[in-house]
């Protein structure tokens, strides 16, 4: 009987212990976030998050307004230590703030600009970044565990950074540089491409215009670039595991054989360097 009583206390103990636990899941808590600035127009947006998605929008008007939810599968004390900042300044500042060690939360964003709007930066992991029709100008978008994913975006250059996540751009007015592993990059009716490198992951991008030598590289994947007629460029493309062809390509040789080929599109000029291992490289016109 003795026995029979230590052993329930001892279990007593233990539940006790363990409902103190932020390592034991709950009741899911959830909490909203609503905010609307007014801004001027040409004013600029940085957003800074620590654990989930973030997407970017536009509306008219003259109003930024910012939405989130926070979401914890381990109470509402995990909810508390995450707060949500809007610095009313220019750049106008989003950011996630942790009051306390290692929460277990994450936040997801949803934010409507004014077209006028700037965004100059995001930031965030384990989520991903969406922007649809943004205005950009030299905007840096990096996360980590998540895909990055621009569809329309006037104004200047945009740097896409991830890991472990696809980077999809299509429709930036400005220059692209792309970065990710473990998954591919496309890049699509841009004004032209910088870097763009992976890894595990295949490669595929419409060529406009460059500014300068530019560096295509994955591995483990095939690379496929389509290049604009009356681009000045010069071309060195290398595999250690694939063919190369150059499709309809006025490409001019100087060296041609089973796993490299370079030579000089129209009158030659800065270097487009395009590498892989176990994949296919295809050149062709855009």
């Amino acid at each position: 009987m003795q026995g029979a009583i230590c052993a329930a206390l001892a279990l007593l103990v233990l539940l006790t212990v363990l409902s103190g636990c932020t390592g034991v899941p709950k009741l899911e808590a959830t909490e909203e976030f609503n905010r609307t600035v007014t801004v001027e127009p040409g004013s600029e947006l940085v957003v800074i998050n620590r654990n989930g998605g973030v997407n970017v929008n536009v509306r008219e008007g003259e109003t930024v307004t910012v939405s989130a939810v926070k979401r914890s599968a381990y109470g509402q004390g995990e909810l508390d230590k995450v707060r949500i900042e809007v610095t009313e300044r220019d750049p106008l500042r989003v950011e996630t703030v942790h009051t306390g060690a290692n929460p277990q939360v994450s936040v997801n964003y949803m934010i409507h600009l004014p077209p006028t709007v700037v965004l100059q930066r995001v930031e965030s992991s384990n989520g991903p970044i969406e922007l649809f029709g943004v205005r950009v100008n030299g905007t840096e978008l990096r996360t980590s565990n998540g895909p990055v994913r621009v569809d329309g975006a006037p104004g200047g250059d945009l740097a896409a950074a991830s890991s472990n996540g696809g980077i999809e751009v299509r429709g930036v007015e400005g220059y692209v540089t792309a970065r990710t592993s473990n998954a591919g990059i496309t890049v699509e009716e841009s004004g032209g491409v910088a870097d763009l490198e992976t890894s595990n992951g295949p490669v595929s991008a419409d060529i406009p215009a460059v500014k300068g030598d530019v560096t295509v590289s994955s591995s483990n994947g095939p690379v496929t670039l389509r290049l604009a007629e009356g681009l000045d460029v010069r071309v060195v493309a290398t595999t250690s595991n694939g063919r190369i062809a150059a499709n309809d390509l006025p490409l001019l040789l100087d060296e041609s054989t089973g796993t490299r080929v370079s030579g000089t599109l129209g009158d030659g000029g800065a270097t487009i360097t395009v590498t892989t291992s176990n994949g296919d490289i295809d050149l062709s016109r855009l």
